[in-house]
């Protein structure tokens, strides 16, 4: 047997989800006993090429075949936001309130990862004390800008009833969302859950981590009070769980301004979503809206794979060559894409690679195969 590389170009617009990268250059990979011309042009003209094969050599049978980047569907991230009242308190900036730094930080970041994620809101409460109700904005493409229209329109009020936002978030999601998608729900708040209306047998709800207990909402909505001194954090902690254990949903905890009271708590919700954060806690702490910014930077990055299915395996696994926008990616398990399995169905990308797709912008991915003739 020898190998013949003929190459076929296929190219794929990853704007979100699973994702991979792809370059035009001269760099050498891993070859077999011919060379792989880089793909012809870049970017759109790039993606317009779908056979850069050298003209037929005189050798029959080598056909290459069409193997196609799947992308998978993008994230789908439900912004769940406490518009409680204490939101209307100063924030770092003189004259500027916390719901200001929440607005403006929602909005640098849903404009960044609006063609990469599929994004939703919940403000709870909606009324003016604990009722909630369902999304303002269910999960969809490109809606960042209906997103920052609810948001600006909104007046924070009322108490904090976290574990009914979360069960209608992600009731939302599972009913209306598409089952292919991952599913995360972005939670930031900048005080303990209150008003569960999941107690009415029981005369007062769990209070572990308050430091001076006192009531919470029993009732939905007539007896509902603030209940701002005592936590229903069982009943949160259970939702959270649920929502990972039972419908495949991790949550992602943000303590705003104000929550220091709670830290305990915050740490074991972040830790019951699936998605701690590394160090010294485990949700993401923000007093600021450049943290606050931050934060939600760093986890809309991470929903976005760096993984690819193929399809099928290549026949000359070690002449698939991938390129982003251009750029040659090495074969490199560290910095680069290499196979997650000996099927060689799927690659994963890292490093730099993996970064440029999760920067929340559009990328043109190429990649050739050869083929083997008998």
């Amino acid at each position: 047997m020898r190998l013949t590389i003929h190459t076929l170009m296929l190219s794929a617009v990853l704007a979100c989800g699973s994702g991979s990268d792809g370059g035009n250059g001269n760099g050498d990979d891993a070859g077999g006993s011919g060379g792989i011309d880089a793909p012809v042009g870049t970017g759109a003209d790039a993606a317009m090429t779908t056979d850069a094969a050298p003209k037929p050599d005189g050798i029959e049978g080598c056909n290459p075949e069409n193997f196609t980047l799947q992308q998978a569907p993008p994230p789908e991230v439900m912004l769940v936001i406490d518009r409680s009242g204490s939101m209307l308190e100063p924030g770092s900036t003189a004259g500027v309130t916390k719901w200001d730094e929440l607005e403006a930080a929602v909005d640098f970041v849903a404009n960044q990862f609006d063609a990469s994620i599929h994004f939703g809101l919940l403000m709870y409460p909606t009324g003016g004390e604990c009722s909630t109700g369902g999304p303002q904005v269910g999960v969809g493409a490109n809606n960042a800008g209906a997103v920052l229209y609810y948001i600006s329109g909104a007046s924070p009020a009322g108490g904090t009833p976290t574990a009914a936002a979360l069960v209608n978030a992600a009731s939302s999601m599972t009913s209306l969302g598409d089952p292919m998608s991952p599913k995360f729900v972005i939670l930031a708040t900048d005080g303990g859950p209150n008003c569960n209306y999941f107690l009415d047998s029981q005369p007062s709800c769990s209070c572990t981590y308050s430091s001076s207990p006192a009531y919470c909402c029993t009732a939905y909505p007539d007896s509902c009070v603030f209940g701002n001194t005592c936590l229903d954090d069982s009943g949160t902690l259970s939702v959270i769980d649920d929502l990972r254990t039972n419908d495949g949903i991790d949550t992602f905890v943000i303590g705003l301004e104000g929550t220091a009271e709670y830290v305990d708590l915050l740490n074991a919700m972040a830790m019951s979503g699936g998605r701690p954060q590394a160090g010294s806690t485990s949700y993401y702490p923000a007093s600021s809206q450049a943290q606050l910014q931050s934060a939600l930077q760093a986890i809309a990055s991470s929903v976005i794979s760096c993984t690819i299915d193929l399809g099928q395996a290549p026949q000359a696994p070690n002449d698939v060559r991938i390129w982003i926008d251009g750029r040659q990616v090495p074969r490199d398990p560290s910095d680069g894409w290499n196979y997650t399995d000996p099927t060689n169905t799927q690659i994963d990308l890292s490093g730099a690679a993996c970064d440029t797709l999760r920067d929340g912008t559009e990328h043109v991915v190429t990649a050739t195969f050869g083929c083997v003739v008998n």
